[in-house]
């Protein structure tokens, strides 16, 4: 015997579908955004070396780092700010 859907049961099942769509959506985003920090990056511990060369040649007492610091530097930095803000979040 089959059972028809009440009008709460399909409200229901449309909820959950609408539920993983949106969940597709923020996966779909979030991958992104991990993409796009993975491609810039380089990009920018290619801009923090030559900030910190510049600042070197001003005042000898801020050392001069080479591209593979200056990556730890920013990953490390990106790894912080990603930190923090996972307390900042509220749901």
């Amino acid at each position: 015997m089959t059972t028809k859907l009440t009008p709460y049961r399909l409200r229901r099942t449309e909820k959950r579908a609408e539920d993983w769509k949106d969940r597709e959506d923020l996966a779909r985003h979030e991958f992104l955004g991990w993409v796009g920090a993975a491609m810039l990056s380089p990009a920018e511990a290619w801009l923090l070396m030559l900030v910190m060369g510049a600042s070197h040649g001003l005042v000898p007492v801020i050392p001069a780092a080479g591209y593979g610091t200056a990556l730890l530097i920013t990953l490390g930095i990106d790894l912080a700010a990603w930190w923090c803000g996972r307390f900042r979040r509220s749901k």
